[in-house]
């Protein structure tokens, strides 16, 4: 997982490192994931975020998917606030909760979700609407 500079200086490895694609993606130097650079300004229900990254066509790729927890936090800079993303490199993420694939088991009819005003993660009703960022 890639982390924040703050988290590498008291000894976690891989630094965060991502290279602007230039067609609207971004690829992760450190997992090798390449993400939708710009979300949509529409919010989904879970199902329907999970529709939207497999419709998308992107930089020439269709094999877009809804993230996994893991995955999805893996781009939270918990040194940034509002939005704990990498603004320059996922510029006009909104300060709210995107959806990931994986469900909340805690709580039937649930998934977790991360919340990119803190980077704190949440398991969130699937029927509510949240943000989506796909990647491959």
């Amino acid at each position: 997982m890639s982390n924040a500079e703050v988290d590498v200086t008291a000894g976690a490895p891989n630094l965060e490192s991502y290279k602007d694609n230039g067609d609207g993606t971004v690829t992760d130097n450190v997992t090798g994931l390449s993400w939708q650079q710009s979300v949509p300004t529409t919010t989904y229900v879970r199902e329907a975020a999970v529709a939207y990254c497999a419709g998308l066509s992107l930089a020439g790729h269709t094999n877009w998917r809804l993230p996994s927890y893991v995955e999805l936090f893996s781009v939270v800079d918990p040194g940034a606030f509002s939005p704990s993303v990498d603004a320059a490199v996922f510029p006009s993420t909104p300060s709210d909760y995107f959806w990931s694939s994986t469900p909340f088991a805690a709580a039937s009819g649930s998934a977790w979700a991360v919340d990119f005003t803190s980077g704190d993660p949440s398991g969130l009703v699937v029927s509510l609407a949240n943000y989506v960022r796909c990647v491959r």
